[in-house]
């Protein structure tokens, strides 16, 4: 356990020790992490009080590895290139705050004993926090008694400027498939599943239904049919209005695709594009009243700085997406079912 403390100071300030008598003290606790960064939660502690400043918050914190920009570089890059495309309640919030090294030291001490303990999954040991000067209090998303959370990959919101004319699947199922196939080393023909994301803000809302139905059931199949029935209803007539913002300004940051560039030649804005291709979209709310208590907020945009190593590998996936045939494949049989909403409409 690690007793943390806050001071309101400047920006805030974390510590080990509290620097003001009679401040009250908090439980910081590994709750997730990633490949780029490790999320703590706060505990009560005295009284079951939580300092103001750990209210509703979790603390992200940055991994020591080469290509992740520093904390404050992440900050100011959301702060510069989001936060004015939504509306502040649609954002999952960051706060820069200060930390002092004898916390970082004893988290990373921390870290290696979860790994001692198997509890950290083997993908992640030796990763380590940065000794960073700065952390990033965040939006607590986590839901809490009586609520649910549902978690949301948009991804590509509309059709892939280089697709071909005569695509019959979306990028983002396109490339499903061809990953799933990779996965079975081509042994046989993977079977589409999951959902269209172009079904999540398409103009029928039958199909903003059939989206968000499959997506409800597959997070909560505890839940009753009634209560499904609620949430979709809602997100598909007021709550998936966020993800058309969303897809408005894919659009407008890539108008002609990659492809017509170079792995040296890749736009920031295509970067800003890739990085809202990559963001999650968390809804939470009382199951109880679930319009009433919704909070939907983006989250994990972290800038994808366009450096020509990554953006060739961009270009690489969309080749083989294009040339082996994947957004135009004509394998499905007539009348079977598909996840993508292009297929089912080419049918």
């Amino acid at each position: 356990m690690t007793t943390v403390y806050y001071s309101d100071s400047a920006r805030g300030h974390i510590s080990l020790t509290s620097q003001v008598e009679n401040q009250d003290p908090a439980r910081l606790e590994y709750l997730a992490e990633g490949n780029a960064n490790i999320v703590y939660t706060f505990k009560e502690i005295a009284n079951n009080v939580l300092p103001h400043g750990f209210h509703h918050k979790l603390l992200r914190l940055r991994k020591d590895k080469s290509f992740i920009q520093s904390t404050k570089f992440q900050f100011a890059t959301f702060q510069e290139e989001f936060v004015p495309l939504f509306r502040p309640e649609n954002l999952v919030e960051q706060t820069l705050i200060a930390l002092d090294e004898a916390l970082t030291r004893k988290l990373n001490q921390e870290l290696e004993e979860h790994e001692n303990a198997n509890f950290r999954k083997r993908l992640r040991h030796g990763d380590r926090l940065a000794m960073d000067k700065y952390g990033l209090l965040m939006t607590d998303m986590t839901a809490r008694h009586g609520e649910y959370l549902f978690e949301i990959k948009p991804k590509w919101l509309l059709q892939s400027p280089d697709a071909p004319d005569s695509s019959r699947r979306c990028r983002t199922c396109a490339l499903r498939l061809q990953r799933d196939q990779a996965a079975a080393q081509g042994a046989m023909m993977p079977k589409s599943g999951g959902f269209c994301p172009l079904s999540l803000v398409d103009d029928d809302i039958q199909e903003r239904q059939r989206a968000f139905k499959s997506i409800i059931e597959a997070q909560a199949d505890n839940l009753s049919n009634d209560t499904v029935e609620t949430v979709v209803k809602f997100l598909s007539e007021k709550g998936y209005q966020v993800l058309e913002t969303l897809r408005e300004h894919q659009a407008r940051l890539d108008k002609y695709g990659l492809l017509s560039s170079s792995a040296e030649g890749a736009s920031d804005e295509y970067s800003k594009a890739m990085t809202l291709r990559d963001c999650v979209l968390f809804i939470k709310g009382s199951l109880d009243a679930f319009e009433d208590t919704a909070d939907i907020r983006l989250a994990d945009l972290d800038f994808k700085h366009a450096h020509p190593d990554k953006v060739e590998k961009w270009m690489s996936t969309e080749r083989t997406l294009i040339e082996q045939g994947w957004y135009t494949s004509t394998e499905i049989d007539e009348g079977a079912d598909s996840t993508c909403l292009l297929t089912r409409r080419s049918l």
